[in-house]
């Protein structure tokens, strides 16, 4: 392979190597960089090479990027464009026989995913997912132990999307962040169907504002064949008309979209029903599902499922077969009920524990914490909403990373205003308290780390499985009530 063939000549401003230059490799890491490598480098960054390093053979970087001068250099005007372009190039992942599918959103892009890729996988379609936590190819996980990422760098997403385009993927089923299309992750990627979940208040510590965040997130649909959009979301409104797509179909519970809902009838925990209506026929559905957010996120999947050639009367059956998505409301019934949920901005735990208050029998503890160096602003807030439904707050970590986890518990509380929670800082003790401490018939919620297996402090990732705890914890339970 050529330089050429992973940058055009109108992509640079300027080259300081002939495009002729064969090329090994290509990387985004100094670590990385072995003989014959092309070593990428995003906006602005310096790069000082280590005298123990392998030299590369040229380095794409913008024109503000400090270089030695006895490196080559290939100055571009937008670094993180390049970098996704090169390694689609040097992968060249077949996108041709394969249909792309992208989720954004705020809340609800991994299960709208979830439920996706199990429509299509139980339609006998192979199907690809690029997720929150997770990579697979027909639900076996390929991405590695900690992944913690919703879209990956171009340096995991497209060998990724190479390997299950070899692998004669149907479908690729993704979740787009907005850090990835603010970081032009997914530039060069063509989306045969754009799905837009909702709007909400989140990363302020990124984004300057909510029109920021909404014109990050309406980049996505630039460039895709298909658009589906909830217009229940003001800024979905404001998305269908704006949306460069061919065809836009719209989905609504509170609006008449062109897809839309009647006659929902909730079963508790259970799930749900309703009856899905678009111009041509209406069917009924039974979700298992529970909880208004996800008919939402359900109604958009049933949408693209159906336009991917799924007949309804299997979508019906495949659905019902959904009984839970790992880490979202996940319930685990015993004498008590747990749920197990990675809300982490206000409106997601609003959405969540205004429908634990609706299954109430006896009293709801919530078990909770935010995530260290990210927005400080929604701390508060959700602490508000968490003590309005909840009899019982344990305010614990949640991914403390560098932070000192007091000054985020210190956040945390100066939302609260009335006297019922505890600090209990260790995760793993707090669920096992509240589990213990829990009465017949209660619900604990265990809200912000999900599908996780993993905790991150000042030291690094260490195991933690949520879920085995709750487990652990119920067995304590049950000896000791007996």
């Amino acid at each position: 392979m050529k330089i050429s063939d992973i940058i055009y000549k109108e992509e640079y401003i300027l080259s300081e190597i002939n495009d002729d230059t064969k090329i090994l490799g290509i990387c985004t890491k100094e670590i990385d960089v072995k003989d014959g490598y092309i070593l990428l480098i995003p906006n602005s960054k310096n790069y000082f090479h280590n005298d123990n390093a392998h030299l590369p053979i040229a380095v794409i970087c913008d024109k503000d990027a400090i270089v030695p001068n006895h490196i080559p250099k290939i100055y571009v005007d937008n670094a993180r464009i390049a970098i996704s372009n090169a390694y689609m190039r040097f992968y060249r992942p077949d996108m041709s026989k394969t249909l792309l599918i992208g989720v954004t959103g705020t809340n609800g892009k991994t299960s709208t995913a979830t439920i996706i890729e199990n429509i299509l996988s139980q339609s006998g379609k192979k199907v690809g997912f690029i997720g929150t936590g997770r990579i697979s190819v027909s639900e076996q996980t390929i991405s590695p132990d900690f992944y913690s990422m919703t879209t990956p760098d171009p340096e995991v997403l497209y060998p990724s999307l190479r390997r299950m385009t070899d692998e004669k993927c149907d479908a690729i089923v993704m979740e787009v962040s907005s850090h990835a299309l603010a970081f032009e992750k997914v530039a060069p990627l063509f989306f045969d169907y754009a799905l837009y979940t909702n709007l909400s208040s989140e990363h302020r510590d990124f984004h300057a504002n909510m029109d920021d965040y909404f014109n990050t997130k309406a980049k996505l649909f630039q460039n895709c064949k298909s658009a589906f959009i909830n217009i229940d979301c003001p800024y979905g409104k404001r998305l269908a008309k704006i949306c460069q797509a061919k065809k836009i179909t719209t989905t609504g519970i509170l609006w008449r979209g062109d897809i839309y809902v009647r006659k929902i009838e909730s079963k508790g925990f259970d799930g749900s029903s309703y009856i899905y209506y678009n111009n041509e026929y209406s069917f009924k559905v039974n979700l298992a599902l529970p909880g208004i957010f996800n008919i939402y996120n359900s109604l958009l999947a049933v949408a693209v499922c159906i336009d991917a050639g799924v007949a309804p009367c299997f979508i019906k059956k495949y659905l019902s077969n959904i009984s839970s998505i790992p880490g979202r409301f996940e319930i685990i019934k015993d004498k008590i009920t747990v749920i197990i949920d990675y809300a982490h901005t206000d409106e997601a735990f609003n959405n969540i524990l205004k429908e634990l208050s609706k299954n109430k029998k006896s009293s709801i503890t919530v078990v909770f914490g935010c995530g260290g160096n990210r927005d400080r602003e929604k701390r508060p807030k959700i602490a508000t909403i968490t003590e309005k439904y909840a009899d019982k707050l344990i305010v614990t970590s949640d991914n403390s990373r560098s932070e000192d986890p007091k000054n985020i518990f210190n956040d945390i509380i100066s939302g609260l205003t009335k006297n019922k929670h505890i600090v209990i800082e260790d995760r793993a003790t707090a669920i096992e308290y509240a589990i213990l401490n829990a009465k017949d018939n209660d619900i604990v919620a265990l809200i912000g780390k999900g599908h996780e297996k993993y905790n991150i402090d000042k030291n690094g990732y260490h195991p933690f499985d949520e879920k085995a705890l709750v487990k652990e914890a119920l067995k304590k339970r049950n000896i000791t009530c007996e």
